[in-house]
């Protein structure tokens, strides 16, 4: 396997064929966690809700890592650095920012449209974070353990195994999606789309996939901020 500089993606050893069994087997991994929990949760006669609302995220986000892991990792013993963990020109993350703004405009805008027909884009989960002792746990999983566990998953392994065989713009366009879809909510699928593929180019120009994820813990510390700051 040869060696990659800035900008160039490591060659993977995993095909196509580990990547779509590995979205499969995430998909029924996450839905039978899933539906685990929610049972448990039904069937619990007082749930604490900052451990379901801590814990339970986290652990269905690391779902993610184990997948990719043993498709790629373990599979074909493959070093982390092929999963975009390399070094990259600080500049990335200037563009990165630049083009950040610029889909949070298209967001705005697309936000606004919802808004006139009396829909929400997400979720409000003020609510939720006015109940719990502590936002700590919550804001650890979202700005940290998420984008982690998506980043090396929808990024690192998909994106960077179909890019080979699809080319890079179908590759990011599947990764997109399917990191839209995991999200599970219709009205964010737009948002949550436009979101990967941005991550998606930082990784095609950088050749690493800490630009993405860089970009993807502010995202998520900015929409967690504000419900923090609403739930005071």
């Amino acid at each position: 396997m040869g060696a990659a500089g800035p900008g160039q993606i490591w060659a993977v050893p995993w095909r196509p064929r580990d990547v779509w069994l590995g979205v499969v087997f995430a998909a029924i991994t996450v839905a039978i966690a899933l539906g685990l929990a929610v049972l448990l949760a039904a069937t619990s006669a007082n749930p604490n809700i900052d451990l379901w609302v801590g814990l339970f995220p986290s652990l269905f986000e690391l779902l993610f890592i184990a997948v990719a892991w043993w498709f790629s990792v373990r599979k074909y013993h493959a070093p982390w650095r092929t999963l975009g963990f390399v070094k990259f020109r600080p500049s990335m993350l200037a563009v990165g920012f630049g083009l950040l703004w610029v889909t949070y405009f298209v967001i705005g805008i697309y936000n606004y449209f919802l808004r006139s027909f009396g829909l929400e884009m997400q979720t409000d989960v003020t609510p939720v974070v006015q109940e719990l002792a502590s936002p700590w746990p919550l804001v650890f999983t979202a700005v940290v353990i998420a984008p982690v566990s998506e980043e090396i998953f929808f990024r690192g392994f998909v994106f960077g195994g179909l890019r080979p065989r699809y080319g890079w713009l179908r590759a990011a366009v599947i990764s997109s999606a399917l990191f839209a879809m995991a999200h599970g909510q219709l009205t964010f699928f737009p948002a949550a789309f436009l979101l990967g593929f941005l991550f998606a180019y930082l990784y095609q120009r950088s050749g690493s996939v800490w630009p993405g994820l860089i970009l993807h813990m502010v995202v998520n510390g900015l929409a967690l901020g504000v419900a923090v700051a609403l739930s005071s």
